[in-house]
């Protein structure tokens, strides 16, 4: 599976929040799929959003998602590796995550690189090419 197919970014509203020892979990309603690799996430799902507790020295300052607004989050889908190998769920916020409280302005831009990725991949002459 190559690096790509396994980027997500999606549009989603916090539900709940909770600290489960070193970790807070939140739960997230997915309102809209930007792009989803290989991964099964769909639009009105529920997910697990797990990123290290702010009171860890260790902390990589993370956005602390808070419950009723809205985020965009990008980043790896490692539910099945972070699942078999932490026992949790869900998806991990890292370093390499990227989240960003949303705003109208920021929704423009990532439908705009959604079709301009559409674009890409379908050639001039209607050929599929591979994903950059």
């Amino acid at each position: 599976m190559r690096w790509y197919s396994c980027v997500i970014a999606f549009q989603a509203q916090v539900l709940s929040k909770e600290t489960l020892g070193d970790w807070t979990r939140s739960t997230v309603n997915v309102l809209e799929l930007f792009k989803a690799g290989s991964s099964r996430i769909v639009r009105g799902e529920q997910l697990f959003v797990w990123n290290l507790s702010a009171k860890l020295p260790a902390h990589c300052r993370c956005t602390s998602l808070r419950p009723r607004r809205v985020y965009l989050l990008m980043g790896r889908d490692d539910r099945q590796a972070a699942g078999a190998s932490t026992g949790r769920g869900g998806i991990v916020i890292n370093r390499a995550s990227v989240v960003v409280r949303w705003r109208p302005k920021i929704g423009r831009k990532m439908r705009q690189f959604a079709a301009d990725e559409k674009m890409i991949r379908v050639g001039h002459d209607g050929d599929k090419m591979a994903a950059c």
